[in-house]
């Protein structure tokens, strides 16, 4: 009889001392389950197929076939026909369940990829929402708006918020740059410490004050302009002005003392020489009468 060897699964004969296929013994060693009817291994203490329990009655039939075992090989050998009708339950079970669990397979890595996109998105989200709002470029949040439509409520609302003084402070600089005014700027610059046009607005007022200094171009004026600017971009021409109006200030000074003394001189030589005047004379002194010359004294009654 044709049978399916238990451990290969190939067509053998049930006389036949070893299965072609993978070498495993065969006559004498095989019986056929009682619950199942598939051809198992006589050691074998429960069924492959079914997982039934098989007892020592289940084995008798192989038991006595064994021992007939002779007779049958002194019989000729009658191929039978393969009982291809009979369904393959066993086959039909592994296929569903490969299926089965290939489908859960499927479902569990669509799942995780599903996650770790979500988890992605959310993290670059996050990361995107906290540079927009240390930004200081209006740009950056309105991105961040065109991009992640569906990020939070919270987050969006932040980002409209923060846009929104981003550009009224655009805005005010826009009006103190037009200006041109000190003031302006100044007022700017105390509003929005950390805004990034207080550089350019720094700049503005020092050629402000530079071009106020170069327009009185005086010494006063140049000095000021240091004071207020000692890391200006005008210093050093501002220092050079100063030098040069104290230099011309000390020339014309030492000039019209020179023109001062020069003109003292001309004066001097331009007056005509006077004759000298004699020295007046004193009057001789009268000569001192002698004792002898005295009138003598009256004599006394």
């Amino acid at each position: 009889m044709i049978i399916k060897c238990p451990e290969c699964g190939h067509q053998v004969s049930d006389r036949a001392k070893t299965c072609p296929s993978c070498g495993i013994e065969i006559a004498g060693k095989i019986t056929r389950c009682p619950d199942c009817g598939e051809y198992i291994f006589k050691d074998d203490r429960e069924c492959p197929n079914c997982h039934c329990s098989i007892n020592a009655s289940a084995s008798e039939p192989a038991t006595g076939q064994s021992v007939n075992s002779q007779s049958y090989a002194m019989m000729p050998e009658i191929p039978e026909i393969p009982q291809t009708e009979e369904p393959k339950k066993t086959g039909h079970k592994i296929l569903w369940s490969s299926i089965v669990v290939g489908f859960v397979i499927a479902l569990i890595i669509v799942f995780l990829g599903i996650y770790f996109y979500q988890k992605s998105q959310q993290e670059n989200e996050m990361r995107a929402y906290e540079n927009a709002m240390m930004s200081a470029e209006p740009a950056v949040l309105q991105n961040f708006l065109d991009m992640y439509i569906d990020a939070s409520v919270a987050h969006r609302d932040s980002i409209k918020a923060h846009l929104e003084i981003l550009k009224k402070v655009d805005r005010d600089w826009q009006n103190a740059f037009a200006s041109q005014s000190k003031a302006a700027l100044q007022l700017f610059i105390d509003r929005n410490p950390e805004n990034i046009h207080v550089t350019e607005a720094r700049l503005m007022i020092d050629s402000l004050d530079f071009a106020a200094a170069k327009l009185e171009d005086t010494m006063d004026a140049y000095q000021k302009y240091m004071d207020s600017h000692q890391q200006g971009v005008y210093y050093d021409e501002a220092a050079n002005a100063y030098d040069r109006i104290r230099e011309e200030t000390e020339a014309k000074r030492r000039q019209a003392q020179q023109d001062s003394i020069m003109k003292a001189q001309q004066a001097a030589e331009a007056q005509p020489a006077q004759p000298a005047q004699p020295k007046p004379t004193q009057p001789a002194a009268k000569p001192a009468q002698s004792k002898s010359a005295q009138p003598a004294a009256k004599p006394a009654h």
